[in-house]
């Protein structure tokens, strides 16, 4: 299947005469040279050993850019797409970066199919009743911790192709497991070489020439990945760490977190506490209504539900009920207005055994020594707690620790809505053609500074 398909001989046809051929010739070159030629039959290049889901996903292809490319060349662009998708062939980067643009939403759609479909093929029907008979059990945040990684895993053993051997995600890659991790400003390189367990060193090179400027050089694992040179020492370091940056996110994977990704904001209301959700994240300066993505939303939708709040002047509540805040007899959606510190460490203690990834957000209307108090019981269930802004603006994010090979996973292996909505990946060239819609380089200018 690595040759491009042709197609299949008829045997009634008789030999085309010289004259015939030459007639045939001479009308393509016209057509070449005004429009490209749409008046042929796709279906034609069905090969009899081909499967039901590669043909489909071909000519998928070959329908989507009929109108971009002429015959020969979209069908030989095609063939190549597949071989990138099922088998994993390498081509001149030219060719996967252009097949990985025209394949991009073809590929995405694909993806979401096939793991629907592996989810239904590997559900263990015992495993979903007894779940179902004692409910979902809380867990501290370790055991989430290990659920998300045996998860990732049995998702990267289920995108074997032929059986073959688990898809590894580093294999082949020159600096190995090495993950960047696009924040931290001018730390970012160090900050990744240290969870990676790689030497990370920027040292200046004495010259034997005359010349006032300065060289500087960085180095990975006794590795000189980068050299520049700079009117002074800093200005070195500094443009040999962009060089570096530069190439290391040309062979590694890199991860950035989404700036207008949506947080759980906590705020001191007239009535108590305030739990909503938000687009405006602290570190980066909406509501928490269902979307079509909601298992309830449809439903409702079914039952014949347009929106809004329940009842005859929709008068009813829009919002999803919090899950967060609850500590006390009181219905759910209820605020009680003598919170105190008990209410607040319960209400992180329900994030932690939450499946919520998202970042919760204490607005400047708490006191300095409440925040005090935040970080304390963040660092005893395992969080991570950092505080933004200053004065009357200051905020404090609370974060769950995910490691990065957890995220890649998540986001490149399972498609899950959850990562893909909070973090941003970028593949290294070498795996482009596994993963051709996170090809697309991510934005640096925060860490040129």
């Amino acid at each position: 299947m690595a040759t491009v398909a042709k197609r299949p001989r008829i045997d009634d046809e008789k030999p085309s005469t010289s004259k015939e051929s030459r007639t045939k010739k001479k009308s393509k070159k016209n057509v070449t040279a005004g429009e490209i030629n749409t008046d042929w039959d796709v279906d034609s290049y069905r090969t009899e050993y081909e499967s039901e889901e590669h043909w489909q996903l071909r000519r998928d292809f070959m329908m989507a850019h009929k109108d971009r490319f002429d015959e020969e060349r979209l069908v030989c662009l095609a063939q190549t797409f597949i071989n990138m998708e099922f088998l994993g062939c390498k081509y001149p980067s030219e060719t996967m970066l252009l097949v990985a643009e025209l394949s991009k939403e073809i590929a995405e759609e694909f993806r979401q199919k096939r793991s629907l479909r592996l989810k239904r093929t590997f559900v263990n029907a015992s495993d979903a009743a007894e779940q179902r008979a004692k409910g979902r059990s809380q867990q501290p945040l370790q055991k989430k911790q290990a659920q998300f990684e045996s998860q990732s895993t049995s998702s990267v053993d289920r995108m074997c192709f032929g059986g073959g051997a688990p898809l590894d995600l580093f294999q082949g890659l020159r600096f190995g497991n090495l993950i960047i991790y696009l924040a931290g400003g001018r730390s970012c390189l160090r900050n990744s070489c240290n969870l990676a367990k790689m030497k990370y060193d920027e040292r200046s090179i004495e010259t034997q020439t005359m010349e006032t400027s300065k060289t500087a050089e960085i180095v990975i694992n006794d590795e000189v990945i980068a050299t520049e040179q700079g009117e002074n020492l800093k200005a070195a370091k500094m443009a040999a760490y962009k060089q570096a940056l530069l190439l290391l996110q040309t062979h590694c994977y890199s991860i950035k977190l989404n700036a207008a990704r949506a947080t759980i904001k906590v705020e001191k209301g007239k009535n108590g506490i305030d739990i909503n959700v938000t687009k405006e994240s602290a570190d980066s300066l909406t509501d928490s209504k269902l979307d079509a993505s909601n298992k309830g939303y449809r439903m409702m939708r079914m039952m014949g539900w347009t929106g809004g709040g329940l009842g005859r002047r929709k008068q009813g509540r829009e919002e999803p009920v919090g899950y967060l805040l609850k500590s006390n007899r009181m219905g759910l959606g209820s605020n009680d207005p003598h919170a105190n510190l008990a209410d607040y460490r319960k209400l992180i203690e329900n994030y932690v055994n939450s499946d919520d990834i998202r970042d919760m957000q204490f607005e400047p209307n708490f006191l300095k020594e409440e925040r005090a108090t935040f970080h304390q019981i963040a660092s005893k269930f395992g969080l991570r707690s950092t505080s933004y802004g200053t004065g009357e603006s200051r905020r404090l994010l609370i974060t769950k620790k995910i490691s990065y090979n957890i995220i890649l996973n998540e986001v490149l292996t399972k498609r899950n809505p959850k990562f893909c909505e909070r973090y941003f990946v970028q593949v290294p060239m070498q795996k482009a053609h596994l993963f051709p819609g996170n090809v697309a380089a991510l934005d640096l200018e925060s860490l040129m500074e």
